[in-house]
């Protein structure tokens, strides 16, 4: 019946994936090992981290480095998603014996997975839940477990208008570790046993600052990250006539040459990255994995995803690792609970897409303002760290007892 349904959600799906690749010239890499097709071999008892894309892959990354560490002898199998995903993961953890795209979620392809890897633990990270994958995991025996878990409001109702299929999916893990309280009651009512659920913190409040680039920015420099169509034209909009210096960094990069086209467009002078010692209007960011450079350089990020509705926001704490305060939108429903906990701990603010520009104002204005959030945003830094190693003791408590 899952096959049937994913065949069903396959052939949905293909008209998008042309229009992607056609219209937008948005690839969709790694088709043959994501059927399984070719795919590498395994070189000793292994451990596959599973994350779904560029943000996960950023929160797998300490609970990686604390588990090579604790389990020298394993060989470690890194899967995702999106090529967005896929870069970080090579840029990262390199040291991974694989870094592959996820395999579809066909019985026949999920099988051939695991015959070829046998792993002796599956490590999701935050969602991603996929019935196949799970069903053939466990009955190979693998010890499975979810951390840095989360669910959305939108995703728990719709898990409890079909409880049979819920407990079944949710029956496989072993251990659920999750964010926060209220993803913990969310989850205790889908899952079968409660009693595997154990709150042990994001993962996020645990990434390390990696080195970037030093730029030589003006004073006065903001970095528009993660950013959506049409978020890039209505900032720009706003700070066209501001004496502000803009790093604008797209999400995807398959709309690089679409924002270098939107900026011509408004005739605003820019430079890519490429050529980022020379200072414009704005230095568009048409490279990967560059943000560390950007927030180091810039006193003020301005996160996207988060002025329009289909998004819900991005990681709001990545800046605040480099000492950086952050603003976002009023759309942060993918990120509520680190939306929350940013607001509380004042090292950002939340605004709507009209109050941008008088509270850009106001931080660069009065000083007073941003050393409070610089202050608050390493406290925030300090005080969340911790959910690497409550991960990592109920990790190898599951697999003492598997």
């Amino acid at each position: 019946m899952i096959d049937v349904l994913m065949l069903l959600y396959f052939f949905l799906s293909a008209p998008k994936l042309l229009w992607d690749r056609l219209v937008k010239g948005k690839r969709h890499p790694g088709f043959w090992e994501r059927m399984g097709v070719g795919l590498p071999p395994a070189k000793g008892p292994l451990i596959w981290i599973h994350a779904i894309s560029v943000g996960e892959i950023k929160s797998a990354e300490p609970l990686f480095w604390a588990l090579k560490e604790k389990y020298p002898d394993f060989y470690f199998l890194i899967s995702t998603t999106t090529a967005t995903g896929y870069a970080q993961a090579q840029k990262t953890l390199q040291q991974a014996g694989h870094i592959l795209y996820a395999p579809v979620d066909f019985s026949w392809v999920v099988r051939r997975w695991v015959r070829t890897y046998k792993p002796q633990s599956f490590i999701l990270v935050e969602s991603d839940f996929w019935p196949n994958l799970l069903k053939e995991l466990k009955s190979r025996g693998t010890c499975i477990s979810l951390v840095s878990g989360k669910i959305s409001e939108r995703s728990y109702r719709r898990f409890k208008k079909v409880p049979f299929f819920t407990k079944r999916l949710f029956s496989y893990f072993d251990v659920l570790c999750v964010q926060n309280e209220l993803y913990k009651q969310r989850f205790s009512e889908l899952v079968p046993d409660p009693k595997k659920l154990v709150v042990t913190g994001n993962l996020k409040l645990d990434i390390r600052p990696s080195a970037g680039d030093v730029l030589n920015m003006p004073e006065k420099t903001v970095t528009l990250s993660c950013t959506h169509a049409p978020e890039e034209e209505m900032l720009l909009d706003i700070f066209i006539d501001s004496e502000y210096f803009l790093i604008l960094a797209p999400r995807h990069p398959e709309r690089f040459e679409e924002v270098a086209e939107l900026l011509t467009r408004k005739c605003i002078s820019f430079s890519r990255w490429k050529d980022r010692h020379i200072v414009r209007k704005v230095l568009l960011v048409d490279a990967m994995g560059q943000l560390a450079a950007c927030y180091e350089s810039s006193r003020l990020a301005i996160s996207g995803g988060s002025f329009v509705k289909h998004v819900g926001g991005h990681n709001i704490v990545e800046p605040l690792l480099y000492g950086t305060p952050v603003f976002f939108g009023p759309y942060m429903h993918g990120q509520m609970e680190l939306a929350k906990r940013v607001l509380d701990a004042g090292a950002g603010k939340q605004v709507r897409l009209e109050e941008v520009r008088q509270s850009v104002d106001s931080f660069f204005t009065y000083r007073k303002e941003e050393q409070e959030m610089l202050e608050a945003s390493s406290r925030f830094v300090l005080e969340g760290r911790g959910s690497t190693r409550n991960t990592i003791g109920s990790i190898a408590l599951m697999l003492s007892g598997c």
